[in-house]
């Protein structure tokens, strides 16, 4: 009787651990996905600031032939490639981590590992989101200096 009772704690208590476990990998899924699709709407913002920025670099370029030595546009012009560069990282960032993610891979992991994986997409789809947020950010500021 006494082996059957530690039997059946010990079951309860490895499905209380599996419980526990699920529910930390369905938290961390949620918390994945609400980051991406927070950032995710500001794509089309993102691909737009690279198309102004793109003819800002161009028309900066120009006026440069004209006076190559405006110290000013010179300024510009580095600067607006700098955060040209920094918007089209950004954007290959999110790609990337989107084309990387296999959210129904992850599930099928032991809870361990799948807690591991999905805390790991957590910081790429945080650093992402930041990269983001902060070159378009970058873009719109140099941009209403203009």
């Amino acid at each position: 009787m006494k082996i059957q009772s530690l039997l059946i704690a010990v079951a309860i208590s490895i499905a209380s651990c599996q419980t526990q476990e699920q529910k930390q990998i369905d938290t961390l899924e949620k918390e994945v996905m609400m980051i991406h699709d927070a950032v995710m709407p500001k794509m089309g913002e993102l691909v737009a600031l690279q198309s102004t920025l793109s003819k800002h670099i161009a028309y900066t370029d120009s006026l440069l032939k004209i006076t190559p030595s405006d110290t000013s546009l010179q300024n510009t012009l580095k600067q607006s490639t700098m955060l040209a560069t920094d918007l089209k990282k950004a954007d290959d960032g999110m790609m990337n981590w989107m084309h990387q993610y296999k959210g129904d891979s992850l599930k099928k992991l032991p809870p361990k590992e799948a807690i591991q994986a999905l805390t790991n997409e957590k910081i790429k789809i945080e650093q992402v989101s930041d990269d983001m947020l902060k070159s378009i950010e970058d873009a719109q500021q140099l941009l209403k200096k203009q």
